[in-house]
């Protein structure tokens, strides 16, 4: 079982690790940059065929499926950094309760969460000041997301089983083939069969669904490697377990939640200036999203590194870690902002062809240009956090990011300034100051190297 464990994942105890990280990384990269397509490809064509109405249609119900996917990710990050900390102390008889409690958890959560969404669908609509022109594409894009949620729980559960144990190759080749199928359905049911935002959140469902098909049979193949057996007896909630994965998962979801909460309540401000300044808004947001995409993988590859070699004890070599992710976030930060400042038009321009909404480009990608700085910073201190369990800082930055920082400058730029949606965009974005100022002292103070492991001695 050891051995056939040893080719699907990897010993980051051992090795140079700037060479390791980066191996680990690429597959996270490519399989973000494919999850980002698999979105982004929806709003080029939704905006394309449906227009400014399809764009904000597909950009709020989107910020709704992000808001839901934070927690998937967030209390799967608490099973990802169990895993790897077992794995690393080399307590891989743990493994299967760790990753049935995080099975168990998940999928409670997912058909809460999507009945509860389907039924309130007017209500959140309605509280987001959803312009009447986009209402009823947002609610039918809404509601057909939510349906899918335990796809998208259960695909997230699995991919962070399988990264936990230091495999970033498998969930890439599930995010590409969803991607194919998503951009194939794109083109047939908005293209083709005219159906607008339904189209998008159909073809978007589905391609989480095959994911997810894919990534459940590659597990209960590779069963004994993963050391999970697929028993009904094995899909519980273990007290123990499930106490060390919340203690993770629940204040790194908190942290996104709160700052999803927060957007989307600035975003209710945004739409009431109109459906224009709305439509900037949300691509100006999907242009930052698509930014981050290297400091998000660095972020979750670093936190599974790190955590293995804590568990292993060797806390310099996690120390290492955090310098590699800085060094590679902020040189592609750096290259990114020379581009958005050089190209705005360009960029805006993928995603509308309507002059009036480009018309904030410029502005837009400005701001952008010392967001990319701030994200690279936060993401490279964050895989301290997230690889030495200490959930509870990643809660407390997010509470000064998401609720005093970006409501406090939100207000100040956008109506204390008269700036608007510019101004509501500008104080969105550098909100994330908060996050790399505590982790950054929690780094550089080293008391993270000294915590105690998620693993029984």
């Amino acid at each position: 079982m050891g051995k056939k464990a040893r080719k699907l994942g990897t010993d980051f105890s051992k090795g140079y690790i700037p060479v390791l990280l980066i191996r680990f990384l690429i597959p996270f990269l490519l399989a973000n940059i494919l999850n980002s397509i698999y979105n982004t490809v929806d709003m080029i064509i939704i905006g394309k065929y449906a227009g400014s109405v399809g764009t904000v249609a597909v950009s709020l119900g989107g910020k709704m499926l992000n808001l839901f996917t934070f927690l998937a990710t967030g209390l799967s990050a608490g099973g990802q950094v169990l895993i790897a900390q077992e794995l690393g102390a080399g307590q891989k008889e743990e493994l299967n309760s760790s990753i049935g409690t995080l099975f168990s958890i998940l999928g409670i959560l997912s058909v809460v969460l999507a009945v509860g969404s389907i039924m309130g669908a007017g209500v959140i609509l309605r509280m987001l000041n959803v312009p009447v022109q986009s209402y009823s594409q947002a609610w039918v894009y809404l509601v057909i997301t939510s349906a899918g949620l335990p796809l998208v729980f259960g695909y997230n559960a699995v991919c962070s089983v399988l990264r936990g144990m230091g495999d970033s190759r498998n969930p890439l080749l599930f995010i590409a083939v969803a991607a194919v199928v998503n951009l194939v359905l794109d083109l047939v049911l908005i293209v083709i069969c005219h159906m607008g935002a339904a189209g998008t959140a159909l073809a978007t469902i589905i391609g989480q669904a095959i994911a997810f098909g894919i990534s459940v049979v590659k597990l209960y193949r590779e069963r004994d490697a993963f050391c999970f057996d697929f028993r009904l007896s094995s899909f519980c909630i273990k007290r123990e377990k499930l106490i060390t994965i919340l203690e993770i998962g629940i204040p790194t979801a908190a942290q996104s939640v709160l700052i999803g909460v927060t957007q989307l309540f600035m975003i209710s401000y945004v739409n009431a200036f109109g459906l224009v300044q709305a439509a900037a808004f949300g691509i100006g947001d999907k242009v930052i999203t698509l930014s981050n995409i290297v400091t998000q993988s660095v972020k979750q590859a670093g936190g599974s590194v790190v955590a293995q070699n804590l568990g292993a004890e060797k806390p310099w070599r996690a120390r290492q870690v955090v310098r590699a992710s800085l060094f590679i976030t902020l040189l592609f930060a750096g290259i990114l902002s020379v581009v958005s400042l050089i190209f705005p038009n360009l960029v805006f321009g993928l995603f509308t062809e309507d002059t009036a909404v480009l018309a904030y480009s410029q502005s837009f990608m400005r701001i952008s240009a010392a967001a990319y700085i701030l994200a690279a910073l936060s993401g490279s201190y964050m895989t301290m956090t997230l690889g030495c369990g200490n959930a509870r800082l990643n809660f407390i930055s997010g509470v000064l990011d998401g609720i005093v920082c970006r409501i406090g400058f939100c207000f100040f730029f956008g109506l204390y300034l008269n700036m608007q949606v510019t101004g509501f965009f500008m104080g969105s974005n550098l909100a994330r100051i908060a996050v790399v100022l505590v982790n950054g002292v929690y780094y550089y103070s080293g008391k993270w190297m000294n915590r105690k492991l998620l693993v029984k001695e």
